[in-house]
């Protein structure tokens, strides 16, 4: 699946923080999804849902958290969500209050299907998001459930109400560590829909937050009110350049430069991005090979820089790959370059 809807980056607008509570640089962080943004900006920004979950998939691995998603969640500010947190404490009960959500989920993101069943005894809030792989969304889907049953449990004022969280991919982590964090019983089905379960009851609760908008506070925080299917978030040809190169970039030590890893990290398939590329030029592999070559010159200029690092920094499996690709950008071998370049200097500096 290629997940090319829509989301403003103000839904996971925890990410920075938490990144910087752990010690992990949001840029590279930003960068292997193809994103470069300043945090004082990253609300404004609107990305594909494949690049969101690359980045949560990030930040998941840099911090070490298999549960980063339901850390996620319990930074989360409502008002920075826009309308949808505005909504979200609207209604006159529980129901009416996940009812609002569903109905201004896409000021928030598109492709998401949320129901709210109610049987005689049992009801259940229901979340998908289409077009997408459980097991690519997983931190994803596991902040959902978290941020949804904190929300309710806070629109009742009640930290304890017993739920079960159904979620679709496999777990991260032993299943009492979850059930410790989420304060409920959790299981993990596979499938597409994410599932919290509660007595029916629970939808006739009363909101605690009801009741008209403080005066002179605005009802509607700007812009969360623009449907994100109604803005284009398409990357014109230089901005798709631009974040292929950062995500060769962050995937280079890891030796992972393959286009469909690229095409899927921005929500396209392999073939989709072979057209864009195809009429607007270049190649990937030349995209690659450039890249690999500016890299390759600045770390040589660096006397220290062992040129079997330079070549792991590259991508490369091998040294002799390195110099081989070198020997053809600059007709000489890295070494080579680097001593002309270290004499060329000192005959500078001399002068």
């Amino acid at each position: 699946m290629y997940d090319r809807h829509a989301v403003r980056l103000s839904m996971v607008h925890m990410v920075p923080g938490v990144a910087d509570r752990h010690g992990v640089p949001l840029v590279p962080l930003l960068e292997s999804a193809g994103l470069s943004v300043g945090s004082e900006t990253f609300n404004q920004l609107i990305a594909s849902r494949a690049q969101v979950c690359t980045l949560l998939r990030g930040l998941a691995r840099k911090t070490g958290s298999a549960m980063i998603g339901i850390d996620l969640a319990a930074a989360a500010e409502v008002p920075q969500l826009g309308l949808l947190g505005t909504a979200l404490l609207s209604g006159r009960t529980v129901g009416e209050c996940l009812a609002a959500q569903a109905r201004h989920m896409p000021c928030l993101q598109s492709g998401v299907k949320i129901e709210v069943r109610r049987g005689s005894s049992m009801a259940s809030y229901v979340h998908r998001l289409e077009n997408s792989d459980p097991n690519r969304a997983k931190e994803l889907n596991e902040g959902v459930a978290a941020f949804v049953a904190r929300a309710v449990r806070h629109i009742v004022g009640d930290a304890e109400v017993p739920m079960h969280i159904t979620l679709p991919h496999r777990a991260q982590a032993p299943v009492g560590r979850y059930e410790e964090r989420l304060r409920t019983a959790v299981s993990f089905v596979p499938g597409s829909d994410l599932m919290i379960s509660f007595d029916a009851s629970l939808l006739d609760q009363p909101n605690r937050f009801f009741g008209p908008p403080v005066e002179g506070q605005p009802i509607v925080p700007d812009p969360g009110h623009v449907p994100v299917d109604e803005l284009d978030c398409t990357l014109d040809d230089d901005a798709l350049h631009l974040a292929l190169e950062r995500i060769i970039g962050a995937a280079a030590l890891s030796g992972v430069l393959s286009l469909p890893d690229a095409a899927r990290t921005l929500g396209l398939s392999p073939r989709s991005l072979q057209r864009r590329l195809a009429r607007a030029g270049p190649a990937y592999e030349v995209i690659v090979d450039r890249w690999r070559h500016r890299r390759a010159i600045g770390c040589l200029m660096d006397p220290d820089q062992p040129i079997g690092t330079v070549s792991r920094i590259l991508g490369y499996s091998h040294p002799a790959h390195f110099v081989r690709a070198f020997h053809r950008w600059e007709a000489q071998t890295p070494s080579e370059f680097r001593d002309r370049a270290m004499a060329e200097g000192l005959a500078r500096n001399g002068n």
